[in-house]
This record gives C-alpha cells, sequence and structure tokens, in this order.
C-alpha cells in the first residue's frame, strides 16, 4: 500500500514540475518571439502552438497538485458564519461533490481520448500531433484530483485551506 501511495505521489509531483517547466518554456518561448518581431523578423507559428499546447497542459498538470497543497480557490465566506458541526458538515458535502465532479469529468476526458485514439485524429497545426496525446492529461488531472479530496476524507482532513481551524470543530474547542 505504501509503494502505491508513493507512486501516487511521485506521478503528483512530476506533473507539478512539468507544469513549472511548461509555463518557465512559455514565457521564454513568448520573449524570444517578441525579440524576433522587435527585430523585423516574422512571428513563429511554432511559438504559438507552443503557448496553445501548453495553456491547456499547465492547468491539467498543476491542479492536482495544488489540491494536495489546499491551494485550490474556494468561497469561504458561507461557511464563516456556520455552526461547527455544519461547517464540518458543509465541508465534507463539498469533499463529496468534488470526488463526483472530479470522476465524471475524468470519465468524459477519458472516452474523448479513447475515441480520439481509436480513430486516430490529429491535431494539425505546425506540429501534426495525435490529438490524444493531448487530450490524455485531462482525465488524468481529473482521476488525480478525485484521488487527493478522497484522501482528505478518509482521513478526516479539512482540505479548505485557510479554513482549516474554523471548519474543524475539533480546534474550535
Amino acid at each position: 500500500m505504501r509503494s502505491i501511495a508513493n507512486t501516487h505521489t511521485a506521478i503528483l509531483t512530476s506533473m507539478a514540475w512539468l507544469a513549472g517547466f511548461l509555463m518557465v518554456a512559455m514565457m521564454v518561448t513568448i520573449v524570444i518571439d517578441v525579440i524576433l518581431r522587435n527585430l523585423g523578423f516574422q512571428s513563429s507559428s511554432v511559438f504559438f502552438t507552443f503557448s496553445e499546447y501548453s495553456l491547456l497542459l499547465i492547468p491539467c498538470l498543476g491542479a492536482p497538485w495544488l489540491v494536495r497543497e489546499k491551494g485550490h480557490v474556494f468561497v469561504e465566506i458561507l461557511l464563516m458564519y456556520l455552526a461547527p458541526r455544519a461547517r464540518m458538515r458543509a465541508t465534507q458535502a463539498i469533499g463529496v461533490t468534488s470526488i463526483i465532479v472530479c470522476l465524471v469529468l475524468a470519465w468524459y476526458g477519458f472516452e474523448v481520448t479513447l475515441r480520439d485514439f481509436t480513430e486516430n485524429r490529429q491535431d494539425t497545426r505546425v506540429f501534426d500531433t495525435p490529438r490524444w496525446m493531448l487530450v490524455v492529461w485531462i482525465p488524468l488531472s481529473f482521476l488525480m484530483m478525485a484521488i487527493e479530496f478522497a484522501r482528505f476524507l478518509a482521513r478526516g482532513e479539512d482540505f479548505l485551506g485557510s479554513m482549516g481551524a474554523a471548519a474543524n470543530p475539533a480546534k474550535d474547542k
């Protein structure tokens, strides 16, 4: 069981590092593209396409890590006005809802990826890329996020970053 958890952590961390690398690489390509245009050269469609692909991949690769680190966005105003027990129940309901939504999106993403793979669909821009290679990150990302939310619930841990003390009735006493 420990090796499964370690593998999961390694995949999640690798995805986050790849997202960070893509952000830096995208920034560098944009800077190079702007410099080349200012020097009178034509803009490269390779840079544009790379940025498009990166804008799809970065959120998919980084989101599971953000969930684990409790860096995801949430609205806490309603939770602030609930009693501790109601906060705990609301947090659990949010967790279950998050798992369900992530699993549904992972399932549909898997269907799209599988269809793209079996029908050999191509994304034909500057790079002729099998489309499934671009969209496979969507179901993986949502599956990893569902696992993270499930881990929080299984451990009884709060996953709402700054609401940690407020959403945990044991800490309110």
